[in-house]
């Protein structure tokens, strides 16, 4: 359903902004805020490890918000909370025994926390933009690896011990680059279309490409 919906979304955002690309609206958003909330669609990957094993992530449907100051009408510099939920299979294989695979599937949840810089170039409604991100992605592959307990205190019950379950994961550097183009539908709201391609510092595992539309407005 989202490699058919996907497009037509993109394809109805350029074809509005091109038709009124030959409009020009002065935009002054120096000194302003903006806020966004995000679709990211990433597609699907394969990887191979040092030892043979592979994982195959399957193309999903992101979500996120962020917002920014406009530090003058061209540079805005601001956060992004970014979610992601991929399927995938792998093949484990044996230390023991290298010929040895064992299939196995779950779902991988991706969380991330970004700090953004976009240059827009012009001040027409339609407009170009360069962008640029770095922070931090958690990374969870919802494989058990053990049972922890912990005591919590709440308010009205005092303290309460429970077992709970652990699972393999790690929390990771990223950046990212990207670039698209703005449409500013009327002075306090806006469309934005991009491309991206993050990098993670994980082994074996070279970043995801991201094509995002953003729906925003202006504060």
């Amino acid at each position: 359903m989202c490699r058919k919906i996907f497009p037509v979304l993109v394809l109805a955002l350029l074809f509005a902004g091109f038709a009124e690309a030959a409009s020009f609206v002065p935009l002054d958003r120096a000194d302003t805020w903006d806020f966004s909330i995000m679709t990211r669609y990433s597609w699907s990957q394969d990887f191979t490890g040092d030892n043979g094993e592979t994982l195959s992530l399957s193309d999903d449907l992101g979500w996120g918000f962020g917002f920014g100051y406009n530090i003058s009408d061209s540079f805005n510099l601001g956060l992004e909370f970014l979610w992601h939920s991929f399927h995938y299979t792998a093949n484990l294989v044996s230390e023991d025994d290298p010929s040895v695979t064992t299939p196995y599937s779950n779902v991988m949840d991706t969380s991330a926390f970004v700090f953004t810089g976009e240059y827009t170039i012009g001040k027409k409604r339609l407009m170009p933009y360069l962008s640029g991100n770095l922070g931090w992605m958690a990374v969870n592959t919802n494989i058990t690896a053990g049972i922890s307990s912990g005591c919590w205190w709440y308010p009205y019950y005092g303290y309460v011990c429970s077992a709970y379950p652990e699972t393999y994961g790690s929390d990771e550097f990223t950046y990212g680059l990207g670039l698209g183009l703005r449409f500013q539908m009327t002075p306090g709201s806006f469309l934005k279309i991009g491309y991206e391609h993050s990098w993670v510092d994980i082994n074996s595992y070279d970043g995801n490409d991201v094509m995002r539309i953003d729906v925003g407005f202006g504060l």
